[in-house]
């Protein structure tokens, strides 16, 4: 590993990166605990990362502050934004977006948990406290999402393509949220049921929560019915179990009875690669929801399909020559092998083998929440296959480590030339140390334990700046929808596992 070093391209040339100099080197990371780190960028967050812009100021997180000047740009420098989302509004310029800010609001609770400082809580609760009682639409939703966001400078709220609430990608933190706010949490759900279940017989979902039919993603529907499944623990009213249940096997019975294998869009019809593919956002997004909701309301059914879903992914999703996972499968087990479309809406489809490090927020690839599941699958069920799928992923990564490469012949092959070579995102970096510290955990292998510390180091030597984290080493931004949350988060759940301290921050988020 290296020290990132500085060199500053034209502001007109999007496609050449800028790079900071964090200052630190790999050697010299762990002669402070991590949790300083954390402590520091939580601080500087909460200092200069509200709204402090418009008429009205409010406690609340800006979705993009410049690392440099330390202030919210109004239009930021468009950067990564044709690769990493595509639409410039899913970034939330000049904005909030309290769906993006959960990973690093759970940081701050956290951090107070460890320190016993209650000043992170405290804001994390305002934070959440303000959004829930005046950024919340006429049906009951809370103006959050991939289509949404609150303009900070001109104190609207706003969006794309006709503002509406989407689920995607979500992993809602309800229990939190809920011990603010029992009543908007509640409105929220039931406004779930009412527009985003289009289907009151079958279960049918749409993604977007405009009562019409429209994309009934998997990660959508496992996120519906883990909203349902939590509702039901705090109120136990049936109802609300028998409306998860209704959405669960809805793609139960869209699965080949001879694989289980599921589409990842059983409304698509095979004209949609989706309407016919299984991928990781089905094992990796779908399957988490399903285990939370478990967890949440005890019905063993969620953990049943949970575990069905999985077994089918490790027995028909590995390539044991290459040593690698498909990204894409037919319902009878066989891969798509590639090579992978350009152009398209094709060119979503990951076609061939897992692209790790791949930069698109949203679609179809999410190898590292695949791998956690498989990890969170082998605590709770105890099925060797569980544990074996999970070094597999291990193995995976370490060999793909530290990430300076993703695939070629690909839509976002300008990213791979002139980003992928100068690390990956907060996020990613995240995932991967609670991934094997989940590892180490369920063998005690001290292997995983110092691959975690190794990425901890390679992550901070590519993304700090001046107490601040940022999104990508190639961007001057802290920006939310990068996960620069999900890395805090992990950076504490380390500290804490170097303490021997390891249950004091959760590895599972239900």
């Amino acid at each position: 590993m290296t020290v990132c070093v500085m060199f500053v391209a034209a502001a007109a040339d999007t496609s050449k990166p800028e790079i900071l100099d964090s200052g630190l080197k790999p050697e010299t990371i762990e002669q402070r605990p991590y949790r300083d780190y954390v402590r520091e960028c939580l601080d500087l967050l909460i200092s200069r990362g509200t709204d402090r812009y418009g008429k009205v100021h409010a406690p609340i997180l800006v979705s993009i502050l410049d690392v440099r000047t330390r202030e919210c740009p109004e239009n930021p420098l468009p950067l990564d934004e044709k690769f990493r989302v595509i639409r410039r509004e899913r970034r939330g310029p000049a904005g909030a977006n309290l769906y993006f800010d959960q990973s690093t609001l759970r940081a701050m609770l956290a951090l107070s948990r460890i320190s016993g400082d209650k000043r992170y809580a405290e804001f994390a609760d305002q934070c959440t406290g303000y959004w829930m009682k005046h950024l919340v639409d006429d049906k009951g939703f809370f103006w959050w999402g991939w289509h949404r966001h609150y303009d900070v400078f001109r104190d609207v709220m706003t969006g794309h393509m006709g503002n509406p609430h989407e689920i995607h990608v979500q992993e809602a933190m309800w229990p939190e949220l809920w011990r603010v706010n029992k009543e908007a949490v509640r409105r929220e759900i039931e406004a779930v049921w009412q527009w985003h279940v289009i289907d009151k017989q079958t279960g049918e979902v749409n993604r977007h929560g405009d009562g019409q039919r429209g994309c009934d993603f998997a990660m959508t529907g496992g996120e519906v019915l883990r909203a349902f499944a939590f509702l039901h623990a705090q109120t136990k009213e049936p109802v609300w179990l028998d409306r998860a249940r209704l959405v669960a096997n809805y793609y139960w019975k869209a699965r080949d009875p001879k694989t289980n294998l599921i589409p990842n869009r059983p409304n698509a019809g095979t004209n949609r690669f989706d309407g016919s593919h299984f991928e990781t956002s089905i094992t990796g997004l779908m399957c988490h929801s399903l285990l939370g909701a478990a967890e949440f309301s005890g019905e063993t059914k969620f953990r049943e399909q949970a575990v069905a879903y999985l077994k089918a992914g490790a027995t028909y999703g590995y390539d044991a020559p290459a040593r690698k996972f498909w990204g894409s499968l037919k319902l009878d087990g066989s891969p798509e092998p590639g090579p992978r479309v350009t152009s398209g809406y094709a060119q979503y489809e990951p076609r061939g083998h897992m692209d790790l490090w791949q930069p698109y927020a949203a679609g179809y690839e999410y190898p590292l929440y695949a791998a956690q599941a498989y990890a969170q699958a082998s605590k709770l069920a105890r099925d060797k296959v569980f544990l074996e799928t999970a070094q597999r992923w291990a193995d995976c990564i370490r060999r793909a480590f530290p990430p300076r490469a993703c695939e070629v012949n690909t839509w976002y092959a300008a990213y791979t030339k002139d980003w992928a070579p100068h690390g990956t995102y907060a996020q990613l970096y995240g995932q991967t140390i609670s991934f094997f510290l989940q590892m180490h955990r369920l063998t005690g292998d001290a292997a995983h334990l110092q691959f975690a510390r190794d990425a901890a180091k390679e992550s901070l030597c590519r993304l700090y700046y001046q107490g601040l984290l940022r999104g990508h080493s190639c961007k001057p931004y802290y920006e939310a929808i990068d996960g620069v949350g999900y890395l805090l988060y992990a950076l504490l759940q380390l500290d804490q596992t170097l303490a021997d301290n390891r249950d004091a921050v959760p590895l599972e988020n239900w």
